[in-house]
């Protein structure tokens, strides 16, 4: 008798630790990060599917310089990141103008969800970019002036 109540107590007492534990490592997410998409760059084919919308939304605009500039920036991202360090300071310039005008053509245009989260994706993704064009630059004083 002795041995099961030692038993059943033990069991209790593993159970209770074991809910407590579990209490204690659930994260419970809520920042305003956490309603958001977890992919906020246009990457792994996300990019093709922004450019079905702004073709969409936007066909004209597809068809002028602009777009071609940031979307060959966007795609020559994706199929290598470190690429776009070869890309010339004046084709940085085009890129980054692109990004304003897109901007300003998508948000002229329609005013909805998508357009929200598409121009948040490709602002991150021109973000990142210039990021590492930023990087670069830096890295590239510091081996000057050494």
């Amino acid at each position: 008798m002795k041995s099961r109540v030692i038993f059943a107590s033990l069991v209790l007492g593993l159970g209770l630790m074991s809910t407590k534990a579990n209490a204690a490592t659930t994260n419970i997410d809520d920042s305003p990060a956490a309603n958001k998409p977890a992919s906020a760059l246009l990457v792994n084919g996300s990019e093709k599917q922004f450019a079905q919308f702004v073709e969409q939304k936007a066909s004209t605009f597809t068809k002028k310089a602009h777009w071609q500039n940031f979307m060959s920036v966007v795609s020559l991202y994706n199929e290598n990141p470190v690429a776009v360090l070869t890309i010339s300071q004046e084709d940085r310039v085009k890129f980054n103008e692109a990004n304003a005008q897109l901007t300003k053509e998508l948000t002229k245009r329609t005013n909805n969800a998508d357009v929200g989260r598409w121009l948040n994706g490709a602002g991150n993704t021109t973000r990142m970019i210039n990021l590492l064009w930023n990087a670069e630059a830096e890295a590239s004083k510091v081996v000057d002036a050494e």
